[in-house]
C-alpha cells in the first residue's frame, strides 16, 4: 500500500526533529557556569582580577555564599567537547604553564579567541567525575591548590603518578559541566 507524501514528509520532520533534541549541544541552552570547588580546603576557584597582562594568575578563596550568587571570577563552565574551561567575569579560559622541572607549575586565565577545537592542549582539560581529578591536557598534570596566604591560595597543576583513587584532597575538584 502506497504511503501518502504528507504523511512520509510528516515522519520525516519528526525523526529530524527528535536526533536535533537528542544532539548534545544543539538546542539545549549551556550549563550555567558555577563555582569550581575543591575538595580538600572547601575553597573555590578564583581567575582574579588581572586583565591587562596575557596571562592571570588563579587561586583559590574562600567564599561561604550561596554558589549560585558567587561573584563572576568565582564562576566558571566547563565545556567535556572542547575540554575548556572558561571564567564567567572575564572570558578568559583556564591554562597550565607547564613547567616540566619543577613538581608545580602554576595555572592561569588567558585570552583565546580561536575555534575551540583548535585550542592548544595548555588549555585543554579532563575531567574524571568518579576520581574529582582534573588533568590538564597539555602536560598530563593535575589542577592543585595548597597553602594560605592571606585568604587565598595558588592554584597550580602538579606531577600525580600515584592510583587516581588515592589522591590528595588538594587535587580533588567538584566540577559541574
Amino acid at each position: 500500500m502506497p504511503v501518502h507524501p504528507l504523511v512520509r514528509r510528516s515522519v520525516t520532520l519528526a525523526a529530524a526533529a527528535a536526533l536535533v533534541a537528542l544532539a548534545p549541544g544543539v538546542g539545549h541552552a549551556a550549563a550555567s557556569p558555577e563555582p569550581i570547588k575543591n575538595e580538600g580546603s572547601g575553597w573555590y576557584l578564583d581567575s582574579g582580577s588581572e586583565t591587562t597582562s596575557a596571562k592571570a594568575p588563579t587561586y583559590t578563596v574562600k567564599y561561604a555564599g550561596e554558589p549560585a550568587s558567587a561573584p563572576g571570577n568565582l564562576k566558571w563552565s566547563y565545556d567535556p567537547a572542547t575540554k575548556l574551561v572558561k571564567n564567567e567575569a572575564n572570558g578568559w579560559y583556564l591554562g597550565s604553564g607547564g613547567e616540566s622541572s619543577s613538581a608545580k607549575a602554576p595555572t592561569y586565565t588567558t585570552k583565546y579567541s580561536g575555534e575551540p577545537a583548535a585550542a592548544p592542549p595548555q588549555l585543554k582539560w579532563s575531567y574524571d567525575a568518579a576520581t574529582k581529578l582534573v588533568k590538564n591536557e597539555g602536560n598530563g598534570w593535575y589542577l592543585g591548590t595548597g597553602g594560605d596566604d592571606y585568604g587565598k591560595a595558588p592554584a597550580y597543576t602538579t606531577k600525580y603518578t600515584g592510583s587516581p583513587a588515592s589522591a590528595p584532597a588538594q587535587l580533588k575538584w567538584a566540577l559541574s559541566s
